[in-house]
C-alpha cells in the first residue's frame, strides 16, 4: 500500500534548510528533539514524527531535512555557532574530520548500556565511527555495490554469466568479450563532478590487486607500489582498450551508467541497493533478464550514522531518539536506506531477496582511509586518474604524482 506522505516545511535560519513542525497531539510542555537528516528522508518524516511521539510521551521530534550540498560545512558551522541539532546524521566519509575537530561526543557508555555493540552491525560502518580512544557514531545505514549483469546480453553473446568467484581479470575479460556492435561489457565512472562515484568504481581494482591509497598509519601515499599500479592499469586499461564507453571519463554511476544499463547498452555495472528495485521493475516491463553477483575485489563500504554534537549539554533527548530509532522493528520501517543493523536487514521490505546480495557483499567491503584528509586524497586520485585515462601520462607517472601530492597533504 502506498502511503500518502505529508511534507512539513518550515524555515531554519542558520542553514536555510527544511524542518518539520510539532508532532500531532504534542503538548506545549513536551521536550523537542531536533534531528538532522538528509533531504532524501522527506518521505519518512510523518510516520517517524508521529511514531516517536506515541512511543515516547513527553517528547516531540523535529526532523530538519538537509541538502547534501555543503552538508558537512553547514553541520560544522551550526555546532560551532551553538545551533546544532540534538542528533546529527553523518556520512561515514564526514566522520574523520568531525571527530578530529572535537565536534562530536563519545558514545561508548550509551552504546554499551543499550546493546548497540559492534556485533549487532555491519562492522565496516561501525568501525568508521570510532578512533583508538572512543566511539562517536552509531550507524543506521549501510550500502555498497555488487556486480549487476544483463543476462539477456550474455545469452545473445553466448557467454556464461559471472559468478560470486569472479576475479578482476575475469571481469576485464568479460568486458572485452561483450563489447561489440556499439554495446559494451562494463562501465566505469570517472567524473570529477562526483568523486565518491569514482572511488566506488575504482577501489575494487585497487584493493583487488592488493594496493591502497596510503600506508597503515596514514602517513604516506602508497599509490606507486607495484600492487597499486597494477590496479590502476587494469581500471584505466578498460577505457584505453575501448571495453567501456568513451564517455566514461565524464560518467557517474547512477546518473550515467545506470541509464545505459537499463537501455541494454552496457552489460555489467557496479550497482547499489537503491537502484536494484528500479532495475528489477524496469526489466520486467521491458522483457529482459538480469542477475547480480559479488563484485570482484573489495568494494567501498559506505553508510550514515547518528552522532551527538559536542555543543549539546543535555543529551537526554538525543539518547532517547537514537535508542528508539535503533530498535530493529523501528529502523526496518524506513523505506529509504538499507539498515546497518543486521537484525533490521531481515525485517520489512529489507527482507526481500533482492537485498540479499548486499548483506553478502558486506563481507567483501572495506572503508576508505579514515583520515580528515580523505576529501583531498580522493580529489588528487581522481585528477591523476583522469590524466591517465586521457593518455597524457602513463599509469606509473600518474601513480607517482598521486603519491607526491598525497604526501604533501599528509605532511
Amino acid at each position: 500500500m502506498k502511503r500518502n506522505w505529508v511534507k512539513w516545511l518550515c524555515a531554519v535560519a542558520v542553514v536555510g534548510t527544511l524542518c518539520t513542525g510539532m508532532a500531532i497531539g504534542a503538548s506545549a510542555e513536551d521536550k523537542e528533539v531536533r534531528v538532522w537528516l538528509g533531504s532524501w528522508w522527506d518521505g519518512e518524516v510523518e510516520w517517524m514524527t508521529q511514531k516517536f511521539a506515541e512511543d515516547n510521551p513527553g517528547y516531540t521530534l523535529s526532523i530538519e531535512l538537509q541538502p547534501i550540498a555543503n552538508y558537512q560545512d553547514n553541520a560544522t558551522s551550526a555546532i560551532l555557532g551553538g545551533s546544532g541539532p540534538d542528533v546529527l546524521s553523518l556520512d561515514t566519509l564526514f566522520l574523520p574530520a568531525m571527530m578530529d575537530q572535537g565536534l562530536l561526543q563519545p558514545l561508548d557508555d550509551f552504546a554499551a548500556e543499550n546493546g548497540l555493540t559492534e556485533d549487532k552491525f555491519v562492522d565496516t560502518v561501525y568501525d568508521a565511527g570510532r578512533t583508538e580512544d572512543a566511539l562517536y557514531a552509531i550507524p543506521y545505514r549501510f550500502t555498497c555495490t555488487s556486480l549487476y549483469y544483463n543476462k539477456t546480453m550474455f545469452d545473445e553473446a553466448g557467454i556464461e554469466y559471472p559468478t560470486d568467484d569472479i576475479t578482476i581479470d575475469g571481469l576485464c575479460e568479460l568486458s572485452a568479450q561483450l563489447t561489440k556492435d556499439g554495446k559494451y561489457g562494463f562501465g566505469i565512472a570517472a567524473s570529477k563532478n562526483d568523486m565518491a562515484n569514482v572511488m566506488t568504481s575504482f577501489v575494487p581494482f585497487l584493493w583487488g590487486e592488493g594496493g591502497d591509497f596510503v600506508n597503515e598509519d596514514i602517513t604516506a601515499g602508497t599509490m606507486s607500489t607495484p600492487e597499486s599500479i597494477e590496479g590502476i592499469k587494469k581500471w584505466v586499461g578498460l577505457y584505453l582498450d575501448g571495453s567501456v564507453p568513451e564517455g566514461c571519463i565524464n560518467y557517474a554511476i547512477t546518473a550515467d551508467l545506470f541509464p545505459l544499463a537499463m537501455s541494454g547498452e552496457i552489460a555489467m555495472i557496479p550497482m547499489g541497493d537503491s537502484n536494484i528495485v528500479k532495475i528489477d521493475e524496469f526489466a520486467q516491463e521491458n522483457g529482459f533478464e538480469w542477475g547480480v553477483c559479488l563484485h570482484p575485489g573489495l568494494v567501498r563500504a559506505a553508510g550514515w550514522s547518528f552522532t551527538i554534537p559536542s555543543s549539546i549539554e543535555d543529551r537526554d533527548g538525543a539518547e532517547t531518539f537514537i535508542k528508539w530509532f535503533m530498535q530493529p522493528e523501528i529502523l526496518s520501517m524506513n523505506n529509504t536506506v538499507l539498515p546497518a543493523l543486521k537484525e533490521a536487514q531481515n525485517m520489512g521490505k529489507w527482507g526481500d531477496e533482492l537485498y540479499d546480495i548486499y548483506k553478502k557483499q558486506a563481507d567483501q567491503c572495506k572503508n576508505a582511509p579514515q583520515t580528515p584528509a580523505w576529501t583531498q586524497i580522493q580529489l588528487i586520485v581522481t585528477e591523476e586518474l583522469q590524466n591517465a585515462l586521457s593518455g597524457s601520462v602513463s599509469c606509473e607517472d600518474a601513480a607517482a604524482a598521486m603519491d607526491e601530492r598525497i604526501n604533501e597533504v599528509l605532511g
